[in-house]
């Protein structure tokens, strides 16, 4: 048994590592599923983590193979279209005719939109994926590289110091005339004291170097603090989480945008086993605190996972973690006030390591099934996920749209540190690619690129996919929420991703 202050230590830890990362918690690279004008294309931008920095960027066209020109062009939120760098040009991969692939540099921290410009047979078109420019990581110098600059800089350091003892000790006299013991001492003297010069200097060098280091770090974004507590009055629960930073209580971020009509979505998940989960949509009751009466779920520490979307298309997900006593848990719940969002949702399933089958039976009788052609998971391997639902009789289940989309996943690795909420159309933001649309395209590319949040073409009434890698090794939960006959419904997975087959 694992002690109480250990385990609190353990999850306060994890979380402070969360508390670096932007967007979804643990990665911010962006999958996108959708169209480029007449052009099917699904699109994967590993963002580099460091700013500036390069982002690798996939296309792939999904429905043909007339394609003869795809560019990429990043366009910052503030800048604009006069103020982005000429588009560049994707490169055909090798061995693959339907797969593109280019570098990108991210310059500025913010909000990019990544135009995808697909030219062939059919025309051309445009798709606007959002992406949000960070620096997640300082990178670490390997230890050959440091020893090559240390021994190089000792070497230059020597070498500096012998051309000072040389120039004060040999560089007057004529050529084959032996240095006598007055000139020696004066090389000595300038070798010392160009050591000093030279130390001097270096330090200085360090000094500005740290600087600019810890001006780095000090860039390293960070999600907005928040805080985030239970209170029990009139009957019910209420779960208040409140944004307490000082950037925010300053102004120094631009307002929020609904999202699926929704200032907040926000995700709990029981911190011990993963059984509990709910997907709320709290309510602002002032301009930094939101509020939702709590669902019927057991005591413990809940983990909170909150997206939220900026007026200039900066999207980041608040975290905390939050403690359900068992006093509160125990009390006779009014789900009502506050008036209880129609789209909330929750479950309880099993403990984590219990969901390993393919098909998994909801409470209703039907049955969502995640098709896959194996149990092995590759970090980073570009993949799709296919769930099929059918009714307790076998037939297909006729999916609803729910919040805008035909399904809704969450993936999260066992420990926290990664979180991330995706849709059939990708990881991205819509209320973010809405925004880009509306500022940056022409009425011809608006048109072209409505990526629809549902889209259906192809895709059997009864199944979702989803566009996915997942960021790192572990062992992950996976739940896909979908809704039939006016109920959502929740199935979860458990799955172990490995660096390698």
């Amino acid at each position: 048994m694992i002690p109480r202050t250990t385990r609190t230590l353990r999850i306060l830890i994890v979380f402070a590592i969360a508390l670096i990362t932007a967007a979804h918690v643990g990665s911010s690279n962006v999958h996108y599923e959708g169209s480029a004008g007449p052009y099917g294309i699904r699109v994967l931008i590993r963002t580099p983590g460091v700013i500036p920095g390069l982002a690798q960027i996939t296309v792939r066209i999904t429905d043909g193979t007339d394609v003869r020109h795809v560019t990429v062009r990043p366009v910052r939120s503030d800048a604009g279209l006069e103020g982005a760098p000429p588009a560049d040009t994707a490169l055909g991969v090798e061995g693959d005719a339907n797969l593109y692939s280019a570098e990108l540099w991210l310059m500025r921290f913010g909000s990019y939109s990544v135009h995808v410009t697909v030219s062939g047979e059919r025309g051309t078109g445009t798709a606007f994926v959002p992406v949000v420019a960070v620096a997640e990581r300082r990178i670490a110098m390997s230890v050959p590289m440091a020893i090559g600059l240390v021994g190089a800089g000792l070497f230059l350091f020597v070498g500096v110091l012998t051309i000072f003892g040389a120039a004060a000790r040999e560089s007057v006299l004529p050529p084959g005339e032996t240095p006598d013991a007055k000139r020696v001492r004066r090389g000595k003297v300038a070798m010392v004291g160009g050591g000093v010069v030279v130390a001097l200097v270096v330090m200085g060098g360090m000094s500005w170097w740290n600087d600019l280091d810890a001006a780095y770090q000090r860039r390293i974004f960070q999600p907005l603090h928040t805080s985030a507590r239970f209170a029990a009055a009139s009957g019910r629960i209420v779960l208040t989480l409140t944004i307490d930073d000082p950037a925010w209580l300053g102004r120094s971020w631009t307002p929020l945008i609904p999202d699926h009509g929704k200032l907040m979505h926000m995700f709990l998940v029981k911190h011990d086993d993963l059984a509990a989960f709910a997907h709320l949509h709290p309510v602002s009751t002032d301009s930094n605190t939101f509020a939702v009466a709590f669902p019927r779920l057991p005591a413990g520490n809940y983990r909170v996972y909150a997206d939220i979307v900026h007026e200039s298309g900066f999207t980041q997900t608040l975290t905390n973690l939050v403690n359900l006593p068992p006093v509160l848990a125990t009390q006779s719940l009014d789900l009502t006030v506050p008036p209880r969002d129609p789209d909330d949702s929750w479950t309880m399933t099993q403990p984590f390591g219990a969901a390993s089958t393919r098909a998994m039976s909801l409470p209703s009788g039907r049955t969502i099934t995640w098709e896959r052609k194996d149990d092995s998971f590759v970090v980073d391997e570009d993949m799709t996920m296919r769930f099929v639902v059918r009714n307790a009789d076998g037939t297909p289940a006729a999916l609803e749209p729910y919040l805008g989309m035909m399904s809704h996943a969450a993936v999260t690795l066992d420990d926290g540190s990664v979180f991330i909420h995706l849709h059939p159309a990708g990881t991205f933001n819509m209320a973010a690619k809405a925004r880009f649309e509306r500022v940056e395209g022409t009425a011809s590319e608006q048109a072209a690129d409505s990526s629809m949040a549902m889209p259906r073409s192809g895709v059997e009434e009864n199944v979702v996919t989803f566009p996915f890698a997942f960021p790192k090794p572990g062992s992950y939960r996976v739940w896909v929420q979908t809704k039939v006959a006016g109920e959502v419904e929740t199935g979860v997975w458990d799955v172990e991703v490995t660096d390698r087959r």
